[in-house]
């Protein structure tokens, strides 16, 4: 028996390709009674809106389920990436603070997880500037309290400094570590160079940490310079002008004198 489609007729079938098309969309009618009641069907639907399934498992398989999925994203102007080397536009610098360490493993791994949950490109590229200001915001805040703790416990070391017998006076605490800082200087072996790169971080750890390792160093290390003497050892320079002791530790040490609170 001849298929019902082989025999149809209609002048705007006379194209081959239209021909074709036709018998395309309407091979699932095994009869032309049945395509007329699918076309009607087809009417009566025409004006019903449109409505998505409850959920992606209500399709019938993989196939299906990609499909839709494919057409929404296309329709919602989402485009995602189905292998890393197709996200290479994909800016991992973006927002981060100039000079900031970048990890190529962590940038890699968070192009896989795109690929992996489908994101849109345009939205992974905003998760990746809004992770690296919010990490640079986190490192100045980082930053800035450790700063913060460490002039505090100078302030802390220095006041005991001061309460003790040993020494009494603000005064008296910058005139010994001035005799420190020239003990160090005067270090043999210590180049004027050498002294310039560690002299002042050295003198800093000893003074603005720890309250009894303070007075320890202090008493240890300041009777090593006596009292006035200028710099002459290995890592001495000329004295321009004579300062007091405690003018001498800020010229010296000014990052020891502020945090001291020498300055005020």
């Amino acid at each position: 028996m001849d298929n019902w489609l082989d025999t149809f007729e209609h002048t705007s079938l006379a194209a081959p390709e239209a021909q074709e098309a036709f018998k395309s969309a309407m091979s699932k009618y095994g009869s032309q009674e049945d395509a007329v009641v699918g076309g009607f069907e087809a009417m009566k639907a025409v004006g019903k809106p449109f409505k998505l399934p409850e959920s992606l498992d209500k399709l019938p398989d993989d196939t299906v389920r990609g499909e839709f999925t494919s057409q929404a994203h296309k329709l919602l102007g989402i485009e995602t990436a189905e292998n890393i080397e197709a996200l290479t536009e994909l800016d991992m610098k973006a927002g981060q603070a100039e000079g900031a360490l970048f990890d190529e493993g962590l940038a890699n791994s968070f192009k896989a997880f795109v690929v992996e949950k489908k994101i849109n490109k345009a939205n992974a590229q905003e998760m990746v500037g809004f992770y690296n200001q919010t990490m640079a915001k986190a490192r100045i805040a980082i930053a800035a309290k450790a700063e913060a703790d460490k002039l505090a416990a100078a302030k802390t070391c220095n006041e005991a400094l001061i309460a003790h017998p040993d020494f009494g006076s603000a005064e008296k605490v910058a005139e010994q570590s001035e005799l420190l800082r020239r003990s160090i200087q005067n270090c043999p072996g210590i180049t004027p160079e050498e002294y310039e790169e560690v002299g002042e971080e050295l003198a800093n750890s000893m003074l603005t940490k720890n309250p009894v390792m303070a007075r320890v160093m202090l008493k240890l290390l300041a009777p090593l310079a006596a009292e006035g003497s200028t710099d002459t050892g290995a890592g001495g320079k000329a004295k321009e002008k004579e300062l007091t002791g405690s003018e001498q530790t800020k010229k010296d040490l000014p990052k020891t004198a502020k945090a001291l609170g020498w300055n005020e």
